[in-house]
């Protein structure tokens, strides 16, 4: 599985276990580097702190087997639910879109809470599935093959999770804990909703932007309306998938499935 996955989301997985590795073995080298300390971010001009504070997993001796959960329960999130975004939005749009979201939370993070720290891949993990979930809600996916759960149901319940851990007995309601979730789901439905308007909130005024600065909208395969012609055209892009991956597609087929899928 892990060697089919789009370049994007295996880079991802790829960046978090080196984090996790480093952290073991020199574990104040991935404390004092990655996570994002607005002070020494601005003053000490460590600009890069705005990109690495997702890309921090910290594992310890005592706490091995917590860290190895939390590394699987991520690569597993951006694996199943990134790895098919990827491929239907394609790599180079979704890269864009993560990168700037990371940038621009840690920017808005170190005004919003100057004496925080912002860690982990909460914000990456959010924006994929709640991208995830944007463009496909009603999509179900499996649990252990046990029950199937809507793809927005499991968004929901991810992300409350993430948001309410535990801190003995006492929930953590600081901003370094809700923040990363929190602005990764908001800027996943604002950016999706932007390119692909989906649905109705917004749409309108959006269009009528779009039209001022005479934007363009994204392209669509001319395919007749009738819905026994686009059923079947899913059904042949859904067997192709079945019989020789998501690598096969066309780009055009992507782009049909992607605007006819829900």
């Amino acid at each position: 599985m892990f060697r089919t996955l789009p370049p994007l989301c295996r880079g991802i997985i790829i960046a978090l276990i080196a984090s996790a590795v480093l952290s073991l073995v020199a574990s104040s080298v991935t404390v004092a580097v990655l996570p994002l300390y607005p002070g020494l971010a601005l003053r000490a001009f460590q600009v890069w702190r705005f990109v690495s504070y997702p890309f921090f997993i910290f594992a310890s001796v005592h706490g091995l087997l917590s860290a190895v959960f939390t590394l699987l329960w991520t690569g597993f999130l951006i694996a199943i639910f990134g790895g098919e975004l990827e491929a239907i939005v394609h790599t180079r749009r979704l890269t864009m879109a993560l990168a700037g979201t990371i940038v621009l939370g840690g920017v808005v993070f170190v005004f919003f809470s100057p004496e925080g720290v912002l860690v982990g891949p909460g914000i990456m993990t959010m924006f994929l599935l709640a991208g995830f979930s944007y463009l496909w809600p009603k999509r179900e996916i499996s649990i252990f093959g046990i029950f199937w759960v809507k793809a927005w149901i499991l968004a929901l319940v991810v992300f409350l999770v993430s948001i309410i851990p535990m801190n003995g007995m006492q929930f953590d309601t600081s901003a370094t804990n809700l923040f990363g979730p929190v602005f990764g789901v908001i800027a996943a439905i604002v950016y999706f909703h932007v390119v692909y308007r989906q649905y109705a909130f917004g749409k309108q005024f959006l269009d009528r932007v779009g039209g001022s600065f005479k934007r363009h909208s994204r392209s669509v395969p001319n395919i007749p309306n009738d819905p026994k012609a686009v059923h079947a055209r899913i059904d042949a892009i859904l067997d192709k998938i079945a019989s020789h991956g998501m690598d096969s597609l066309s780009k055009e087929e992507k782009e049909f499935l992607l605007h006819h899928s829900n």
